[in-house]
């Protein structure tokens, strides 16, 4: 919310008693103030929890109004790359109905990952055919993924839009043991697919209003 301006605080302003100003003026500043610290608080809370380097806070949710939740997001964005947190950060949307392939394309695109030089060099060394298409299934993507990712000392994936549960690992993320540098964020509209369907390591709440 953007400062009020002097000319629309004048116009606010209604007679008073007693030296006291009206109280549409003073519910229109106390929300001007009090919103945008609220979602500051939230910033600051991804961001500690991003700078913690403990498997137990490997994977990040953040919920709430998706215009707010994905503006939270381009600000921690931000902040991890002035402050180096990270040696790569990668997004991907995952949308109502995940696309498994395109997830694992969005990411492997962002690290520099062509599945498809992959591809090619499986069929010139086993001749793998499916058809009249050659390619790589969705587990062997994964095990490609995983191995680029692995290569990576730090990396942060923010993962856009989940609507229902997905699995990482068929996707291709390693984290914990696997990947203690590997911090995943997910966002969504809904608490239960972040607390209960991905059972996020830490859960974040944008307020409503």
């Amino acid at each position: 919310m953007e400062k009020l301006k002097l000319s629309e605080v004048s116009d606010l302003m209604e007679p008073s008693v007693g030296g006291c100003s009206s109280p549409r003026l003073q519910y229109a500043l106390m929300a001007d103030n009090r919103i945008p610290n609220m979602d500051d608080r939230v910033k600051d809370q991804i961001m500690d929890a991003l700078r913690v380097r403990d498997q137990g806070e490997n994977i990040i949710g953040l919920c709430g109004p998706d215009e707010r939740v994905k503006a939270s997001v381009t600000t921690v964005m931000r902040r991890s790359e002035r402050d180096q947190l990270f040696e790569k950060i990668v997004t991907a949307t995952v949308t109502k109905k995940p696309d498994i392939t395109q997830i694992q394309t969005q990411i492997g695109d962002a690290i520099c990952l062509n599945f498809d030089d992959k591809i090619d060099l499986a069929e010139s060394s086993c001749c793998m055919s499916y058809g009249n298409n050659k390619r790589i299934r969705t587990a062997e993507r994964a095990l490609l993924l995983c191995a680029k990712m692995k290569e990576l000392q730090t990396v942060l994936v923010v993962m856009y839009d989940l609507h229902g549960r997905l699995d990482l690992s068929e996707i291709g993320m390693p984290f914990g043991e696997d990947h203690k540098g590997c911090k995943i964020l997910l966002t969504s509209t809904n608490l239960e697919v972040l607390s209960k369907e991905m059972k996020v390591h830490k859960l974040i709440q944008l307020s409503e209003t």
